[in-house]
């Protein structure tokens, strides 16, 4: 990167500087207007909607937490995605190495129904689901829901880690077997360490897609009891449809755990992405 930058022109870096200054203000502004309008009053947003604000208060947030259930909500949304997420993580890496590092009959055709199966949206699979889930005595509990995050998220998952454990270092893994390692122990112990940065990217891109997945969450789960945070804050556009601090304030919880997690990830999605893709 530093060669390239070295080769351009001052002039040509002028306008590259401009246009990703440009890609950062239309990224920030819609977080800081959210950010700012969450902490302000209805009166003060209505008086000046794109304004700064005349005071910061907390009452929103205090109002949404205490009307919309929103820690139990949070305590549901962390079970689900948890325990999704580590059942997810296991059987995608299990199969992963076994379809990188083994001669699996039928491989590269099953690596191929798992891209078809990707392309298949969500809203196709809804009424089977819920008629699947409803035979067996799931619908309505949070079980039911895991199982269909851990079976949605399987096929990009596979795949993903396919292509990770494809592009470790054979050699490694063949010293490993001849000092004696078994499979479970040339897996737990040689290739997932160095499939590291590519585990770390697949937990980024899973847990934000299990946590901001609405339409499974709702319909599933109507008991108020189990509901997860997305469903709960969604309500609050319906309740309060003009209380636009209230709809801020539900849209900056949703967005907060993964833009937290995304910040200190960083480096190993783009690692991983790097590892997994680049080669």
């Amino acid at each position: 990167m530093s060669n390239v930058s070295a080769t351009l022109p001052r002039k040509a870096r002028v306008p590259i500087f401009v246009v990703l200054v440009l890609v950062g203000i239309s990224i920030a502004y819609p977080i800081l207007y959210l950010a700012f309008t969450a902490f302000r009053t209805r009166a003060d947003y209505l008086a000046n909607p794109f304004g700064l604000p005349s005071e910061l208060t907390l009452q929103n947030f205090v109002a949404v937490w205490n009307n919309y259930g929103i820690g139990r909500a949070l305590l549901n949304t962390v079970i689900v995605v948890a325990f999704g997420l580590a059942i997810q993580l296991l059987i995608a890496g299990l199969a992963g190495f076994g379809l990188a590092k083994y001669p699996v009959p039928g491989a590269k055709y099953i690596s191929g129904t798992l891209v078809s199966v990707m392309l298949i949206p969500a809203q196709v699979l809804i009424i089977p689901i819920y008629l699947l889930l409803s035979r067996i005595g799931l619908v309505g509990s949070l079980p039911g829901l895991i199982l269909v995050y851990v079976a949605t998220g399987l096929p990009f998952a596979v795949f993903f880690m396919t292509v990770t454990y494809r592009s470790l270092d054979t050699a490694v893994l063949e010293a490993a077997r001849v000092d004696g390692a078994g499979f479970w122990r040339t897996f737990f112990s040689v290739a997932s360490p160095m499939a590291v940065p590519g585990i770390a990217t697949l937990l980024v891109l899973q847990f934000i897609s299990m946590w901001n997945e609405l339409l499974f969450a709702y319909i599933l789960l109507p008991n108020d009891q189990l509901r997860l945070i997305t469903p709960a804050l969604a309500q609050i556009g319906g309740r309060f449809t003009n209380d636009q601090p209230f709809v801020a304030v539900g849209l900056i919880l949703t967005a907060l755990p993964p833009l937290l997690l995304l910040s200190f990830a960083a480096k190993y999605v783009m690692s991983g992405l790097g590892a997994s893709f680049g080669r």
